[in-house]
């Protein structure tokens, strides 16, 4: 649903058919943030007619302005480097108007082994518990740091051995 400025809903016959308009929108939208073209075509539907929207959407995406492969990626590793599970990051992607191939690509390159075989997501866990759930684990709270990385998407493997690491180190 569209809004105005007062937070009233754009009627479809009040948006805009102007694609030059549209193009430019797209342009500040995109100068700001890398965007999917999932949510190119959200924001810029608030404003213009659907195939408005949609024929700009589709020019950026033939122009390289807007590619939903080089966001997934870059997303990912954001999220990553937010100590994001893998189960996070694949619902955080379909979120932003990604289908499944590209995020299961982006995933599979982001979350994938590094070269000594070390597992990112088991990394982003490990460094979860060391950092902000130590205090628990040290206070004999082993149930709420499993809880808490469970609510994070961790997967029950990831979480054990996670723990393991820490409780060996400390």
């Amino acid at each position: 649903m569209s809004f105005s400025r007062r937070g009233h809903p754009l009627a479809e016959e009040e948006k805009s058919t102007d694609a030059a308009k549209a193009r430019a929108r797209a342009m500040e939208l995109l100068a700001g943030q890398e965007l999917s073209s999932g949510q190119l075509y959200e924001r810029l539907g608030r404003k213009f007619t659907q195939p408005t929207a949609a024929a700009v959407v589709a020019e950026m995406v033939e122009r390289q302005y807007v590619d939903d492969e080089r966001y997934a990626r870059t997303r990912a590793h954001g999220l990553l480097a937010a100590r994001k599970s893998r189960r996070a990051a694949a619902q955080d992607l379909r979120q932003k108007g990604l289908d499944a191939q590209q995020i299961s690509a982006a995933l599979e390159e982001v979350y994938a082994p590094d070269e000594a075989g070390g597992d990112p997501e088991l990394e982003a866990a490990a460094a979860l518990v060391e950092g902000r759930y130590r205090g628990k684990l040290a206070a004999g709270r082993k149930d709420l740091v499993v809880a808490a990385l469970a609510r994070r998407g961790f997967a029950y493997p990831v979480i054990k051995e996670a723990i393991r690491r820490v409780e060996e180190d400390g």
